[in-house]
């Protein structure tokens, strides 16, 4: 361990001194970082959340089963977050007057795309310009994998036995889909999509992406389920789901949100904040935590009840990220310091961000 903790401080010490090649090395990282969201996300989203019919009649001949005609299979769908889900209620729209079922991998990577412009124009000019660069990048990536991911690659990840089991599926489907969005928000950037929305709302509000996340994708699960009734009606011979499946569908569809929302708030930490307290002597301890981190903090005189020693108590507000690096600066100045540490919903007042870049 402290030959890698020695190895980072050599690496940051180098990169301090060489802004030019710490900027390169910054957007080589986020580029890895927004590649592998990317596809992740895309891969799960053919494999758990939207698989073709080209694929379950591929699951259904591996596993020695009759394959039916296109026509004649009833897929078990369930509805992604953000653009990609807003993509599956327009082509599900669309769906009540035409047949575009083998068209809907290609159709819902173009809408996804369309969808993103304006949001990333209100990226581009509310939030960052990097930000910006690298979620567009996110949105390419994902139409592309969406689109060129080879089904033979989806079935040699889960079999037919797996596309049946409807709370498998939407389990690891959240699970991707958090993990791809959580990726690039660890990068400061965003998915695409509600993800942009989300961020801008978080970083206004200082609260958790989350939240927003979940409201604005229970708004989607709505015109679904809608346009999928009215296509049952209106044409089910393109629309065979009926309303009990249509119903089922969507309840697992949002254990899959919430499976997305909660692996999102693990990974994303920047507005998740926590209160030390310090019991401390040493009177120095609170100009040097204020100068190590920008935030301020609150001293109250106080005595010890067993010792009667004088002690100062003090409040301070950190990021979640800044957490480990402040306990590890207290016992190295003050080893008898008593550090307790709170976790906060919401945070009123000023209390400092680090804008993104």
């Amino acid at each position: 361990m402290k030959f890698f903790k020695k190895l980072s401080d050599n690496v940051n010490d180098f990169l301090y001194d060489h802004p030019k090649t710490r900027t390169f090395s910054h957007w080589v990282w986020l580029t890895l970082l927004t590649i592998a969201s990317a596809f992740i996300f895309a891969f799960g989203f053919r494999a758990f959340i939207n698989p073709n019919i080209e694929a379950i009649q591929m699951w259904m001949e591996k596993a020695g089963l009759p394959v039916p005609e296109a026509s004649q299979i009833i897929v078990d769908h369930f509805l992604s977050g953000g653009a990609s889900g807003a993509s599956q209620s327009l082509v599900k729209a669309v769906e009540i007057f035409v047949d575009i079922r083998n068209y809907e991998t290609i159709s819902i990577s173009i809408i996804y795309f369309v969808l993103n412009i304006p949001l990333l124009i209100l990226s581009w000019f509310k939030i960052s310009k990097q930000f910006t660069i690298f979620t567009l990048m996110n949105v390419v990536l994902v139409s592309l994998f969406n689109a060129i991911i080879p089904n033979q690659w989806i079935v040699s990840f889960i079999n037919y036995s797996f596309y049946e089991d409807m709370l498998a599926r939407c389990i690891f489907g959240g699970i991707t889909t958090g993990i791809a969005s959580g990726l690039s928000m660890l990068g400061g950037t965003s998915a695409g999509g509600s993800d942009i929305i989300s961020m801008y709302l978080s970083e206004k509000r200082g609260t958790n992406a989350g939240r927003y996340s979940f409201t604005i994708n229970a708004c989607i699960i709505v015109s679904y389920v809608m346009f999928a009734i009215i296509g049952n009606k209106v044409n089910p011979e393109i629309n065979p789901t009926e309303m009990s499946a249509i119903i089922r569908s969507e309840l697992y569809t949002l254990i899959y949100l919430f499976v997305s929302v909660q692996v999102i708030d693990l990974l994303n930490t920047r507005n998740k904040k926590e209160e030390l307290q310090i019991i401390t002597s040493l009177e120095e301890l609170p100009q040097i935590i204020i100068h190590a981190f920008p935030h301020g903090a609150t001293i109250v005189d106080a005595k010890g009840a067993y010792s009667g020693q004088k002690k100062l108590l003090i409040y301070v507000i950190l990021s979640r990220s800044e957490i480990k690096k402040a306990v590890t600066l207290i016992r190295q100045v003050d080893a008898h310091a008593f550090v307790a540490v709170y976790k906060l919903n919401q945070v009123y007042g000023r209390f400092y961000k680090k804008p993104i870049e």
